[in-house]
């Protein structure tokens, strides 16, 4: 993957707390980690066979061995006890992973001290110095090749004082013996620099990939949430396919139809707010008490259509309350259209704005599209007929009676509901009060035709106006 540099390390400096986090967290657990522990133990075996060992035997310091990496063993041992005691201990890590580090060289140096102190010969500093070959350059890449500091001049830094600690510890061990070694000692240092920095780089730039990759997958969750509901994004989440978190058996309903009264009518520079302002609130009907199991709400919402908005009563999602299909729709409606006046009198238009909105029971059935963007959809009787009960205001003598109820109401202007036969009689008695009653086999209708209703069955149909 290539990186930008300029947006790598832009990211990095926006970041740096996080880097700075995940930094010691790193140091936290190469501490209380295998690293560490196979450093100790290896430090431990080096004590054990520098005791042991018969060409030591004569030296009278040789018991001091057993203790040179006594502090670097301690740290490890103790470091993950104590933070499971102090847990702000951790924040501390890199600090703590330095002065181990800075120990565990001491120890080295010590030893070296030890081993050397007893020679005075060239020719036995010349052997010791041998046997030694390769080691104290390797030790001092060892020392300096891991920090865990979020500048890498702070890490410089330390490796150039663990470079000078060493180089005056062997001078003042042996001046001949510093002499034989000093390359030893260049090659440590710059070995463990270069090292140094491409561990830096490398831990940083998986800081970069992790962190962006982390956000990217945080943004696509946060776009999904705008497509699907909770629940399917938690069943997504445990590996269900799509077309299964939604119910796609046929159901029954009660759709609800709204639109705006004349709203081609409607010249504002902020209609469209407005339209987005009322869907939100409407959505904030329909979502009220959203459950995942069983999946329940108030209402769902179908569709958004310029200026119009449909939902459905009891599928897909099974209504929240004990009453009747009939009540929760009703009573869903009345506070759309109380939410529908706030939104109105925040949008502050000249003329009064109204609605009206169609309901009506019968079958539907969940579907997802069959191909592209999969979206899911209901089609069926009760959508059909929702949308021609809410375009029955429009018939003339229809009209000409919800007028009159109007007028019989003291409003000049008004909503509009109306519902199908089967949901009045469903009804509590307070719900239906509300509405007037309509027969549309009556002479009234005479030569008039409701077979666009898509309802055969239908006689009677019930309106509602209000403020």
């Amino acid at each position: 993957m290539k990186i930008n540099k300029d947006k790598y390390f832009n990211y990095c400096q926006e970041h740096r707390d996080e880097f700075k986090s995940e930094l010691r967290d790193e140091a936290s657990r190469a501490l209380s980690g295998w690293p560490c522990r196979i450093a100790a133990l290896l430090l431990a075996t080096s004590s054990l066979v520098t005791y042991y060992h018969p060409a030591n035997q004569d030296n009278p310091m040789l018991l001091y061995s057993l203790f040179a990496y006594a502090i670097p063993i301690a740290i490890v041992v103790v470091f993950r006890p104590l933070t499971l005691l102090f847990s702000t201990l951790n924040k501390y890590s890199p600090i703590i992973l330095d002065f181990l580090i800075f120990s565990g060289l001491a120890g080295f140096l010590a030893t070296l001290r030890i081993l050397l102190g007893e020679f005075e010969l060239d020719e036995d500093i010349q052997a010791v110095n041998l046997a030694l070959l390769g080691q104290i350059n390797f030790v001092l890449l060892l020392a300096t090749a891991f920090s865990y500091h979020i500048n890498y001049f702070v890490t410089f830094n330390r490796n150039l004082f663990l470079t000078l600690m060493t180089a005056t510890s062997l001078a003042l061990i042996s001046y001949d013996f510093v002499l034989l070694n000093w390359i030893q000692v260049l090659q440590g240092f710059m070995a463990g620099t270069i090292f140094s920095w491409i561990f830096f780089i490398s831990i940083r730039t998986r800081f970069y990939l992790k962190s962006t990759d982390a956000d990217i997958r945080q943004h696509l969750y946060n776009q999904l949430s705008k497509l699907v509901y909770p629940h399917q994004l938690e069943r997504i989440k445990l590996g269900d396919e799509l077309e299964s978190t939604m119910p796609l058996k046929e159901g029954k309903a009660i759709v609800n139809v709204f639109d705006v009264q004349k709203s081609s009518e409607i010249r504002h520079e902020r209609t469209r707010e407005f339209f987005m302002g009322v869907f939100q609130s409407f959505l904030q009907i329909c979502m009220h008490g959203y459950e995942h199991n069983p999946l329940r709400s108030r209402a769902f919402r179908l569709k958004e259509t310029g200026d119009g908005f449909i939902s459905a009563v009891g599928y897909p999602f099974l209504p929240i309350e004990s009453r009747s299909l009939a009540d929760s729709a009703v009573s869903a409606a009345l506070d759309m259209f109380e939410a529908f006046n706030g939104e109105v009198e925040k949008f502050n238009y000249s003329r009064p704005i109204k609605a009206a909105m169609g309901l009506a029971y019968n079958s539907v059935q969940g579907t997802f599209q069959s191909g592209g963007i999969r979206a899911y959809d209901l089609f069926g009787d009760a959508l059909i007929q929702a949308a021609r009960y809410e375009e029955l205001r429009k018939h003339p003598l229809l009209q000409k009676l919800i007028a009159e109820q109007a007028v019989h109401q003291g409003l000049d202007h008004y909503h509009i509901l109306i519902i199908q036969e089967v949901i009045y009689n469903s009804l509590s008695h307070p719900f239906r009060d509300l509405f007037r009653e309509v027969d549309l086999w009556s002479d009234y209708f005479k030569g008039h035709s409701f077979q666009s209703l898509h309802d055969n069955d239908a006689r009677y149909v019930y309106f509602h106006v209000l403020e």
